[in-house]
Order: C-alpha cells, then sequence, then structure tokens
C-alpha cells in the first residue's frame, strides 16, 4: 500500500456538522420565508423551468446535432456544439459567476458512457463522511427534478430549490444584455443550462467545500464543462450510447468523452473493456500534460468493503477512492495547485493497459468505509419489495451494461419460481442487441414492455412527457412486443401504456414472483413513481444507506 494513514484526518474547523444532518437549517428556514411571502413555489418553478425547454424537446433538438469524428470535425458542428459551453459561461457572467468563483467550488468532474452517477455519489459520501461540506450535481431525475441538485447527501428541498430558481430569475429578468448577446443568448437559459447554472449559483451560495459534478451528456461540448480547474478528473466505463449525437465509433465517443481533461489535472479511469478507448484517452491526456490513470481491482485494496453488488458497483468505489484521496491529497497542499498525484503509476504511450499500470492500492480510513456503506443511490442495483413481488431495478441502458444487470439479478434470483422482465428501451439504442442479451443470461417467465410513463390516470409535472411523445413511446413499447414475440415466440410478451398498468397484471397473479426493470433511466424513475412514491421523502429522513426497502419504508 501507499503508506497512507489508515484514520485520514478530516479536515479541521469545518465539523460543523455531522454526515447525517441536513445543510443549513437557517438557509430552509429564510427559503419557507421568502417562498411564503412571494407565492413562488416549487410548482411554479417547475412551471417556468419546462417552459424554458421540455425534456421532448431537449432529446430532439440534441438528435440534430451532427456528429463529429475524431481527427475530422466537421467545423461549422464543431462551433455549434461548442457554443454550448460558451453559451453557459454567458449565462454565468450574467450572474456575476466568474471562472474564478468557479474554482473555489473544488470540482471532481465525472464523464462516462456508464457507472458516472453512481462514481459521483459514492465519492461525494466518502468526502461527506470526511468531514466536508458537499454539492452534487446530477442528471437525470428519477421522480422530481430537484434530484438533480444535493446539498450534503440530500436532495435540496421544495422551498430551497423555489427560493434559488426564482432568485436567478429575477436576476436574468433585471440584467442588460448587451447587443452581441442578444441574438444568440435569449434572456434566460434553456432547461438544462438552467439547471447547470443554478447548480453552481446554490454551491457558491452556500459554500459547499467540494462540488461533485456529473457529465449531463457526452463531456466536451457539455454545458457542465465550464469547469476549467477541476481538482482532478475522471472516465467511467465507455461504451456505445447516445450514438446520434456522440458518433458511431467507440474512438468518437471517446473523444467526446474525453473533452472534461484539463491541463496537468490528474484524470482517473476504470478498465475499459474497449481497448481502442486507451489510444484516444491517451492522445488528450498528451495535449493536456496529464496522465491516464487505471484505478485498481476494489480486490487489491488492503481492507475492501464488505460488499458490493456487481463488478461494475466494485470498479466505480475503486474510482471514488482514488477521486476522494487525490482530492483530499490537493486540499492538504499549502498552495492548493493541482498535481498530479504520488501514488499513482501512469499508462506510457501503450494503447493496451499493462496490469501493473495503474493507481496503488492503499488502506482504508474508517471515514472512507463508512461513506461507501452508508451511500444511497437510487435505481442502480435498488430492491424494492411489495408482498409476494420482489423489483429489481436497474438503469441499465447499454449492451456491456445490460450485460452486468442481467448477472446481478440471476445471481439475486438463483432460487426464483417466476422471473418477469419489465423493460422498453428509448432513441438510438438497438432493441434486438438488447432482447439477445436478455434472452441469453435470463431464463423468463413473462416479458413486459412499458414507456417511460408512471400511469395513464395521473402525472409528475416533474416528468410530464409531450402528448406526442407519450404516443411515440407507447407506439416503441408495442413495437418491441412484437419483435420479442417473433424471435422468441415460446415466452410470452405483452405491452402496456403505463408502468402502473404492468405493475398491476404481475402483482394480480399473487405468485411469488422477482422482477428485473430495466432499459432506461427514465424507465427506473415512472416504477419508482408507482412502487414507492414517497421514496424521496423517505430518502432525506434515512442516511444509513440501506439498499433494499420495501413499500411500507425503508
Amino acid at each position: 500500500s501507499s503508506g497512507i494513514n489508515a484514520e485520514w484526518p478530516l479536515r479541521p474547523g469545518r465539523l460543523f456538522f455531522s454526515a447525517t444532518t441536513p445543510l443549513s437549517s437557517h438557509s430552509l428556514l429564510l427559503a419557507r420565508m421568502l417562498v411564503s411571502n412571494s407565492e413562488k413555489t416549487y410548482e411554479d418553478a417547475i412551471d417556468r423551468l419546462m417552459s424554458l425547454q421540455s425534456i421532448a424537446s431537449s432529446f430532439r433538438s440534441a438528435e440534430t446535432r451532427s456528429k463529429n469524428p475524431v481527427g475530422g470535425i466537421n467545423q461549422i458542428a464543431d462551433r455549434i456544439r461548442n457554443e454550448n459551453v460558451k453559451i453557459t459561461n454567458t449565462y454565468l457572467q450574467r450572474l456575476g459567476i466568474t471562472p474564478c468563483d468557479l474554482k473555489k467550488l473544488n470540482v471532481i468532474h465525472v464523464a462516462g458512457t456508464k457507472g458516472k452517477g453512481s462514481t459521483c455519489a459514492l465519492t461525494e459520501s466518502i468526502l461527506r463522511h470526511s468531514g466536508y461540506s458537499t454539492g452534487f450535481l446530477s442528471s437525470p431525475h428519477l421522480m422530481e427534478v430537484r434530484e438533480r441538485i444535493r446539498l450534503n447527501g440530500q436532495v435540496i428541498s421544495r422551498e430551497l430549490f423555489a427560493h434559488y430558481f426564482f432568485e436567478i430569475w429575477d436576476l436574468y429578468k433585471r440584467v442588460n444584455i448587451p447587443n452581441e448577446e442578444a441574438g444568440c443568448s435569449p434572456r434566460y437559459p434553456s432547461f438544462l443550462k438552467y439547471l447547470v447554472v443554478m447548480s453552481y449559483y446554490v454551491f457558491l451560495k452556500e459554500g459547499v467545500d467540494v462540488g461533485v459534478i456529473e457529465v449531463g451528456l457526452g463531456g466536451r461540448f457539455d454545458c457542465t464543462n465550464v469547469i476549467q480547474d477541476p481538482v482532478v478528473t475522471a472516465i467511467t466505463h465507455l461504451g456505445y450510447d447516445h450514438t446520434s449525437i456522440l458518433g458511431n465509433t467507440i474512438e468518437e465517443i471517446v473523444w467526446e468523452k474525453a473533452g472534461i481533461i484539463k491541463d496537468r489535472v490528474p484524470v482517473f479511469i476504470v478498465p475499459q473493456c474497449y481497448t481502442e478507448s486507451y489510444a484516444v484517452l491517451e492522445e488528450e491526456a498528451s495535449k493536456h500534460a496529464t496522465n491516464i490513470t487505471v484505478v485498481p481491482p476494489l480486490t487489491d485494496y488492503p481492507n475492501p468493503p464488505s460488499s458490493t453488488s456487481s463488478e461494475t458497483w466494485s470498479d466505480n468505489i475503486s474510482l471514488a477512492l482514488q477521486l476522494s484521496k487525490t482530492w483530499l491529497d490537493h486540499q492538504a497542499l499549502p498552495s492548493n495547485n493541482s498535481v498530479l498525484p504520488s501514488n499513482t503509476a501512469y499508462l506510457n504511450g501503450s494503447s493496451v493497459r499493462a496490469d501493473n499500470e495503474s493507481a496503488l492500492p492503499f488502506t482504508l480510513p474508517e471515514t472512507f468505509l463508512r461513506g461507501i456503506e452508508r451511500c444511497q443511490w437510487p435505481g442502480r442495483n435498488h430492491v424494492i419489495c411489495r408482498g409476494a413481488v420482489r423489483y429489481y431495478l436497474d438503469g441499465a441502458h447499454t449492451p456491456v451494461s445490460i450485460g452486468k444487470c442481467t448477472q446481478w439479478f440471476k445471481r439475486a434470483t438463483s432460487n426464483s419460481k417466476r422471473r418477469v422482465l419489465i423493460a422498453n428501451t428509448t432513441r438510438d439504442r438497438q432493441i434486438a442487441d438488447f432482447l439477445k442479451i436478455i434472452q441469453r443470461d435470463i431464463a423468463l417467465d413473462q416479458i413486459i414492455f412499458c414507456p417511460n410513463i408512471a400511469s395513464s390516470n395521473y402525472v409528475v409535472k416533474d416528468c410530464e412527457w409531450p402528448d406526442d411523445l407519450k404516443l411515440t413511446m407507447i407506439k416503441t413499447a408495442h413495437d418491441n412486443q412484437r419483435i420479442w414475440t417473433s424471435n422468441f415466440p415460446d415466452i410470452p410478451a405483452l405491452s402496456f401504456p403505463s408502468v402502473e398498468e404492468g405493475v398491476a397484471h404481475i402483482e394480480s397473479s399473487g405468485q411469488q414472483t422477482d422482477v428485473l426493470v430495466t432499459g432506461s433511466l427514465h424507465l427506473i424513475g415512472a416504477a419508482l413513481q408507482v412502487l414507492h412514491p414517497t421514496f424521496l421523502e423517505e430518502e432525506t429522513r434515512n442516511l444509513s444507506g440501506n439498499r433494499e426497502t420495501s413499500s411500507g419504508g425503508v
């Protein structure tokens, strides 16, 4: 090991809260007073936010963006996409937020195809249990928009969300927009940019010690990439996803993700299943005078956590451990300048990773172990019990992650009497590949296709879809059923217009059943609305990290 003290010193002078105590109760009280006096509620904020840009239109506008091949980027497409970061900077400047302000957030920036949200959640939990105040930006939300912004591990309250939302709204309303900006940047940011800008604003106002930032889409042109001086960056498992936006080859996709690499800032990655990834990552790192460091297997640490859900979860934990240690090492430096960590061995220019070219494991402090044990990240390896039915939720949506998800489900239900799948795939994801993996790995008794719609009878405003998109999603569910039936006629398949109706069908049998819900994080959000609608409130009350729940409580 590296000789690190197992009892990692907590930051002196900052232990004004515990890892399980809500942040800034005075801020919550102030927010309630302000919101009450102005009658600007959370629902009002969501109405305004959705008016800026609906989720559906976000997808449609993103899908019109041209692909960017490595080494041959179309100049027009490059200019349009690059403006995404430039415009986000413009909106930050209108609020008086400068790059120097953003540097105060001591950011950990994480990109990847699969596992970036889990890695961020683990890293945030480790640093919070080490005594630091944390801000965490993630996407997408599962049930409510406010999930995207967390303070000290807790989803920001409705009152505080409304307070900060309208504080920013009013600032934009009053700002004097120069003529040269008016044509390209409307007065208010679009849906996604507003949330990114708002998160940075909230983190600065609340004075967090560290901002853990999950990339929304890609990396290079993602609006979170206004961060130019992160403390450390990371790239999780890479694979094929959002190919209509990021490109059809793994090299194109990796080039997009590698766009978060910054000058002389350490970069950690997990072992990649696509070996072509390494050459692209190394080339990008060399441009920024830094190196790519591969994290070690979790089992190489002298005292690894006692249990993990899956191989992917183990890789995410190892990545979070290295990010946390590097961040703490950086905080201990007198000048607080970004330096390459001392406990690492780097890739030496080869596109193939050798086993000894990885970060060194170290003895885990008790604070690190507690942070891992108590980390909560809903919708990933998430189990919910309702009577005789046990639901296994995971937001896997790529061929590789679906394979890992089905293996987790298979191990967890080895003695199952009845297995059912609730599934959906969206946009450019290949349903045929998805179905082949499912059929190969799991012995199913039935498969149910549902759109990302919780109920036909009610709507959660934060997850409302336009009517035309609802019809498209319902049609896709029918099409998926038809494709499955034509390929695997021996396993019955049904489709329903909502998750609620699919769940009712399963539970009506009264049989003991294990149900895997996967294929889309938006499907997981719809399922949580049906299976555990009070989850967010219970999560706020319980930071113990217990990942198995029943419909009656955590």
